[in-house]
């Protein structure tokens, strides 16, 4: 067999991603190894140092060499066609969030970067709340505290019009008693207090007056407030109805290697193990 071991380094800065690999390929040596393929290769899980150089069986035999694998030059020549083949196929297929711009790791799954994705939206979520929140603070609470000080000054309002209708009521009383009582029907302080009762009256029906526009003025800012506290909601809600990244739809991202960055460290001649049967059949040795 041809055994080829080499590394592909790949790195893109737009995608973010730095990432190196190792390729790992056998394939067959027969009389027409001149006309070696790496396309018809098997991938294979071996390491450097994993190759042994001699067998563990010392009564074992070995397969019959083509003339080219008795040549340096054709390993140079497997080797630059090695490093060809994984220019040509060794790309990195990734997936791409729309929404968050996240990458996938070369290698992980699909459903363990929406996974990762989720923590990533919510994280994203929190951090956009926060601002929306940060953002109609100052306004909400200016509007509670003109809320606060239009409450005092409906109570203010309130227990003034409360004296004032108590002051009325005690001039109307000494207005109407006098003239009940005295000799004259009409007397200069007679009628003094009774004009002095009727400002009281007009000022009653004035503080009466203060108490409900100071009352329709909190009314309104309650209903600012009220109107401003629905903006916020209705946009929070927006932000928690955001792409899911379990449903989301994720966009296909490839990342070519650089020859440069394609290094070869093994083309070499291996023999792997068989087993042969008694009727001349060969197996693969388990």
């Amino acid at each position: 067999m041809l055994l080829g071991i080499g590394k592909v380094y790949y790195a893109n800065a737009k995608v973010g991603v730095a990432a190196q690999k190792e390729v790992c390929l056998i394939t067959e040596l027969s009389g027409a190894a001149s006309r070696l393929d790496w396309d018809e290769a098997q991938e294979a899980q071996i390491r450097e140092g994993d190759l042994e150089k001699l067998p563990h069986d010392p009564d074992s035999s070995y397969g019959d060499l083509p003339p080219e694998g008795s040549s340096p030059k054709s390993y140079a020549a497997w080797g630059n066609a090695f490093r060809d083949w994984i220019y040509r196929n060794r790309k990195l297929e990734l997936f791409k969030s729309p929404s968050l711009g996240i990458v996938s790791e070369p290698g992980e799954p699909e459903r363990d970067f929406r996974i990762r994705l989720t923590q990533g939206a919510r994280e994203k979520r929190d951090l956009q709340i926060g601002r929306l929140r940060k953002k109609y603070a100052p306004r909400i609470a200016t509007l509670q505290d003109r809320i606060r000080r239009a409450e005092q000054a409906v109570e203010r309002e309130k227990a003034q019009a409360t004296q004032q209708k108590l002051s009325t009521a005690i001039s109307f009383g000494a207005t109407l008693l006098s003239a009940l009582t005295g000799r004259k029907a009409v007397s200069q302080s007679t009628l003094g207090r009774a004009t002095t009762a009727a400002r009281g009256a007009s000022r009653t029906m004035k503080e009466a007056q203060d108490v409900a526009r100071a009352a329709e003025s909190v009314e309104a800012l309650a209903k600012q407030l009220e109107e401003l506290q629905v903006l916020l909601d209705q946009e929070t809600a927006e932000v928690k109805a955001s792409a899911d990244p379990m449903a989301e739809e994720l966009e296909p991202c490839e990342v070519r290697p650089k020859k440069a960055d394609i290094s070869v460290s093994l083309v070499s001649l291996a023999w792997f193990p068989y087993w042969r049967d008694e009727k001349g059949g060969i197996a693969p040795a388990r």
